[in-house]
């Protein structure tokens, strides 16, 4: 009789996997089985509260320190960056009918109030108001209103003015039998049509006229009828009519009531430019060469020199409405929903004239009407789903530009869609989005490095929405400071403040913890022995967390705008706490019978390699967890332990899964940095 033998049982293979690094950053749950791709041993499946350097270690993220509540708490504000340079860079608050100002980490103030000034824009126009700068000047654009400028004469001396424009731009000739005469050549005139043509949208439209050989303009100031308006004659040194004699050859400006320019304006080859209006939301406006402030379209006699004004079309199989205007190197690029287009002259060696322009498709990747930003070499856009963020950047290979999807190994993180996007170049390349449902990201971007990584920014508290981000260089020049507009529930009520995110903290030792800000919407006191710490009305009824002089502290809730310490300190710091974590991706170790996906694992041991790190938790799961670092017998019991650096290799009670994962918790205000991690254990064979 035969007999079958008993297989015998197959013993696990031991797997040592060492993560070195985290530059893929968080990847996209879709992601966990393509063990294949060169990024999966770089990324992780969750990545919040933590920034991934460009050389490879993750860092706990700063805090946000207070600033001020906005003006009117209940409606939406702003910020808008005004750089003059690297040491004179503002913050603008746009609000309902105000821009109030804040600088170098607070608000500016005069009179012992926040220093304002009035403007006609509302809570509705705010968000579509789109602007470029020239040295102290702020152009501003909206599609309701006239473009402006905001000036800068001192740190409390802002003007807000209407942007003289003067001779132009204009439409096409008239081509009708409809003729046009001025009532005089000179200042204030009548100017009358031989049939209707005129509307109350004409005040603040510019009329040209050619009579004889020369060409006259003027600026209509108010509306009579369809055929009479009055205007004023442009002064400047050729544009007064040459008589009253009525003509058919004339033009109508572009730009009048509720069809203003509304795209993004930039500055290109010494010219300012414009976009978008209603009846051409295709044409782009460039100014005189050198001359900001004019867009005459010829010289009097009616020819085209090289510095005259540019008024062209975006020509497609389809209208594109131009976003946005925005020049990388030699080149300007218009971001249209049916993707950016180069306009150039044409040749390297020819200067961009009205008779040398060239529009040039890029892509078919269209953008969304967002203001993009520039990083490096490159220029980021969202994308027209509002859930990509694209580069575009030059092809040596393909001898033009084209636009990567950057989100693309992490499509989940910008879900809902992405509302607006920053950039800080310093210390640390980083992108910052706000999504439409208020939450914050970020991506660590360093092209050269193929490091592009992205992570959440969980910011700490209840009711938390983002609403507005502004990147300028901070105190000193050095380092770029994030400023933000934070909605917060505070106490069951709704407020807005002015938050901005702290420079990375990097201790000199491992005793420096003292200047450790790792608390949100927070505040930091400095000064002789106290137990209470006043100033937190912004904060009343919450429970805060406190570092102080570098050790935890029990948490305490806010009363009357104020805590009292069990302890008495000359140095804290006081906020909401924030969680950081990490999880990383499913188990993988080279085997001979091939991956180790889908097999039975068991994870017993965990390496972590931190830098001047103090505190934490890691287990196979957020619900089971263990403290990393604790107190050892050589730390005196009467200070707080210092900082780790080195390996730490701790027991790991995983269970058998076939998702083995790492999670590390941080949620103490304190410094963390994990440079690797060696997850140990054993994997069955089948």
């Amino acid at each position: 009789m035969a007999t079958t033998k008993k297989k015998p049982a197959e013993s696990g293979i031991r797997a040592d996997t060492f993560q070195t690094n985290f530059t893929a950053g968080e990847f996209s749950p879709l992601l966990e089985g393509r063990v294949e791709l060169a990024k999966y041993k770089d990324a992780v499946s969750k990545l919040e509260n933590f920034y991934t350097f460009p050389h490879g270690p993750v860092d706990k993220r700063p805090g946000t320190r207070f600033i001020s509540t906005v003006k009117t708490e209940s409606a939406k504000t702003r910020l808008v960056p005004f750089i003059f340079s690297t040491i004179q860079a503002y913050v603008l608050e746009f609000g309902n009918n105000y821009i109030r100002f804040y600088k170098d980490e607070g608000q500016i103030t005069s009179g012992g109030s926040a220093y304002e000034i009035s403007t006609t824009y509302t809570t509705a126009q705010i968000p579509d108001l789109r602007f470029t700068q020239s040295a102290d000047i702020l152009y501003i654009c909206h599609s309701a209103h006239a473009p402006k400028q905001l000036s800068r004469t001192g740190h409390t001396s802002w003007t807000l003015s209407a942007y003289d424009y003067g001779d132009g731009p204009y439409i096409e000739e008239n081509t009708t039998a409809t003729t046009l005469s001025p009532s005089g050549t000179t200042g204030s005139v009548t100017i009358t049509a031989s049939a209707a043509l005129f509307s109350a949208a004409d005040i603040g439209r510019n009329i040209r006229i050619k009579q004889g050989s020369a060409w006259g303009a003027a600026k209509v100031t108010a509306f009579t009828d369809t055929t009479h308006v009055d205007a004023t004659v442009i002064d400047d040194d050729d544009s007064d009519f040459v008589d009253t004699s009525a003509v058919t050859t004339w033009r109508l400006g572009s730009w009048y009531v509720d069809n203003w320019p509304a795209g993004q304006p930039t500055f290109f080859n010494n010219r300012l430019v414009f976009c978008n209006t209603t009846a051409e939301p295709n044409a782009f406006w460039c100014s005189r060469s050198n001359d900001f402030n004019s867009h005459k379209p010829t010289i009097r006699d009616g020819s085209v020199t090289d510095s005259n004004a540019i008024n062209r079309l975006i020509t497609d199989n389809q209208v594109n409405a131009i976003f946005w205007l925005v020049v990388d190197n030699a080149d300007m690029f218009a971001g249209t929903s049916d993707g950016p287009f180069k306009i150039w002259s044409g040749s390297t060696t020819e200067a961009f004239s009205p008779t040398k322009v060239k529009v040039d498709k890029q892509t078919r990747d269209g953008a969304a009407n967002q203001a993009p930003t520039s990083a490096g070499d490159a220029i980021l856009y969202v994308s027209r789903s509002t859930l990509k963020v694209r580069e575009l950047s030059f092809s040596f290979e393909k001898d033009k530009h084209l636009s990567a999807n950057l989100s693309l190994l992490s499509e989940h993180i910008t879900r809902p869609g992405i509302a607006h996007v920053e950039y800080i170049s310093e210390p640390d390349s980083l992108v910052y989005c706000i999504l439409t449902d208020g939450s914050l990201i970020s991506m660590t971007y360093k092209r050269d490095e193929n490091v592009i990584a992205w992570h959440k920014q969980i910011l700490g508290g209840t009711g938390v929405e983002v609403e507005s981000l502004a990147a300028v260089p901070g105190v000193g020049g050095t380092f770029d400071t994030l400023y933000m507009i934070v909605k917060r529930t505070i106490n069951s009520a709704t407020h807005r403040y002015v938050e901005f995110l702290e420079n990375r903290f990097e201790p000199t030792s491992l005793t420096d913890k003292d200047d450790a800000f790792f608390v949100d919407s927070g505040l930091s006191y400095a000064g002789v022995s106290a137990t209470t710490i006043t100033g937190l009305s912004h904060l009343e009824g919450e429970v805060v967390t406190i570092l102080s002089e570098g050790a935890t502290h029990a948490n305490k809730t806010v009363s009357s705008g104020q805590i009292v310490l069990d302890r008495a300190t000359t140095k804290c710091h006081v906020g909401l706490g924030y969680t950081s974590k990490l999880v990383t991706l499913p188990l993988e170790a080279a085997m001979t019978t091939g991956t180790a996906q889908g097999k039975t694992k068991r994870i017993s041991e965990v390496l972590l390699r931190l830098y001047k790190s103090l505190g934490g938790q890691i287990g196979p799961s957020e619900t089971s967890l263990e403290r990393v670092l604790t107190r050892s017998g050589l730390s005196p019991m009467d200070s707080s332990p210092p900082l780790e650096t080195g390996d730490r290799i701790l027991n790991f009670n995983g269970p058998h899964e076939r998702q083995a994962k790492v999670t590390v918790i941080h949620d103490e205000p304190l410094p963390f940095t994990l440079v690797a991690i060696g997850p140990r254990g054993e994997i069955q064979k089948r």
